[in-house]
């Protein structure tokens, strides 16, 4: 996560105190002056308030209302005070890193390196921006199935260049391509291969850039071909985005619930490590839901 990001969610966060702390002044003055104390006597609750003039008083369970006014009194008043000192904790951080923001904020300083020099720069990949053009070049980890060239099938043209399948599949890539996303279209996909951590893939550099894998072939009958391999910038998480077009035909949704019940079985997680999007003959995908999965997945800035 960015500098810039991080002081982002420092404010959202600030702002949320802030209105806890306003809450919890609402819900003490339903009690003004009154305070609750607890004991339990004999494994039961039993609840005594006490005035700011030292007086203490038993409340009797059957009055539920006071006992409530008092309960949300005491609640707020522990909240509000936890609330106050860590919105003072998040205001000091602010202060520093507010300061100095142009040189101190590694993703402002990158942009500003010439682009000739990043891409010759061995280590261009400690910074996410450098990292995911790393990741977009391709390597030993994503086993391209083919060179996506126009053919029968690939008949749409995206912005990144490549050749799809569809019109749907053309705002997905062309959407994520605005938003500054990564991804590699119908890489080779194996859901049941093992990752062996023992045989690093180095690149010319001597820098591990992914690891060999068992049982992995890309032209095996039983190879899955995602639609997308995507990558969040943010966390450096690749995950899988398929599109599912064609809903309101039987044998297509067979074969693709079959697709992902081996994905499935294999421990991905929807949400987590793959996203799905569908639509059929009289729901089309649209442009802004596109974006909502952007936003929330990929955590990318949206883009008009």
């Amino acid at each position: 996560m960015d500098k810039s990001e991080i002081i982002k969610e420092l404010k959202k966060k600030d702002e949320n105190l802030k209105s806890v702390i306003e809450n919890a002044d609402k819900a003490l003055s339903v009690a003004p002056g009154r305070s609750l104390h607890l004991k339990i006597i004999r494994g039961k609750p039993a609840f005594y308030c006490h005035t700011e003039n030292g007086s203490r008083f038993f409340v009797s369970q059957s009055d539920e209302k006071q006992i409530k006014q008092l309960s949300t009194a005491y609640y707020a008043k522990k909240i509000r005070s936890a609330a106050v000192k860590e919105k003072k904790q998040i205001d000091a951080c602010l202060a520093i890193l507010g300061k100095d923001p142009e040189a101190s904020d590694i993703g402002k300083v990158e942009e500003r390196i010439p682009e000739a020099i990043k891409k010759n720069a061995v280590l261009s990949e400690l910074t996410n921006e450098g990292y995911a053009r790393k990741w977009q070049k391709g390597n030993d980890i994503v086993k391209k199935w083919r060179s996506h060239k126009k053919d029968d099938y690939h008949k749409y043209e995206t912005m990144g260049g490549d050749y799809v399948g569809s019109k749907s599949e053309v705002m997905i890539a062309d959407r994520r391509y605005a938003n500054g996303i990564p991804y590699h279209y119908e890489i080779a996909f194996t859901p049941e291969v093992v990752i062996d951590e023992s045989r690093p893939v180095y690149d010319e550099f001597g820098m591990v850039i992914g690891y060999e894998t068992l049982g992995f072939s890309p032209e095996a009958e039983d190879t899955l071909h995602p639609d997308f391999y995507v990558l969040n910038k943010r966390t450096r998480k690749a995950i899988f985005w398929e599109h599912l077009g064609k809903m309101d035909d039987s044998e297509y949704c067979r074969k693709n619930f079959n697709r992902f019940m081996r994905i499935l079985d294999a421990g991905y997680v929807i949400g987590e490590d793959l996203i799905v999007t569908h639509e059929d003959s009289r729901h089309p995908l649209l442009p802004q839901e596109i974006d909502r999965i952007i936003e929330k997945y990929l955590e990318s800035v949206h883009v008009a």
